[in-house]
């Protein structure tokens, strides 16, 4: 595996993340954020610390860790098309963690989403916009919320 690259990597438990990588987990832990998880499911990124079910099993991790951050999930690289039966475990995946958040009492919406994305076609980037205003707009709301304790914690 690459030794520097942003993000996260599927890592055995054998394996130590590198210093971008436990920034981001720091990062993720520490500060209100959201997150966007893309997935290459193409098939062609080749590296075995990325394979589409490496990438699905990441996922699965990330989402489990961080259950109530904003989230949206991105199918990249859409127009070169996704490794047979992808797409669908990857709804097993988000349907298994609806069922798992509904037992727990979070609110859940109503269906798997996620973007399918071709930068090269133009397909989702409007959408992809969207979503990420939406989900800027609802960390704000937790910034804004962090500030207004700050403010009444300073005049105690």
């Amino acid at each position: 595996c690459p030794h520097l690259s942003p993000g996260l990597l599927h890592r055995d438990n054998t394996d130590v993340r590198n210093e971008m990588e436990e920034l981001t987990l720091a990062a993720m832990s520490h500060l209100p954020t959201a997150v966007m998880y893309v997935m290459d499911l193409s098939g062609g990124a080749g590296d075995k610390c990325s394979s589409v079910e490496d990438q699905l099993i990441l996922r699965r991790e990330v989402r489990a860790r961080f259950p109530r951050r904003p989230w949206i999930d991105v199918i990249s690289k859409y127009d070169l098309g996704v490794v047979d039966g992808a797409r669908e475990r990857l709804i097993e995946i988000m349907e298994a963690e609806r069922l798992e958040k509904a037992k727990k009492g979070f609110d859940v919406d109503e269906e798997n989403y996620f973007i399918e994305l071709s930068i090269k076609e133009g397909q989702g980037v409007e959408e992809l916009r969207q979503e990420v205003m939406r989900m800027l707009g609802e960390v704000r709301v937790v910034l804004d919320a962090m500030a207004k304790m700050d403010d009444r914690a300073a005049r105690l």
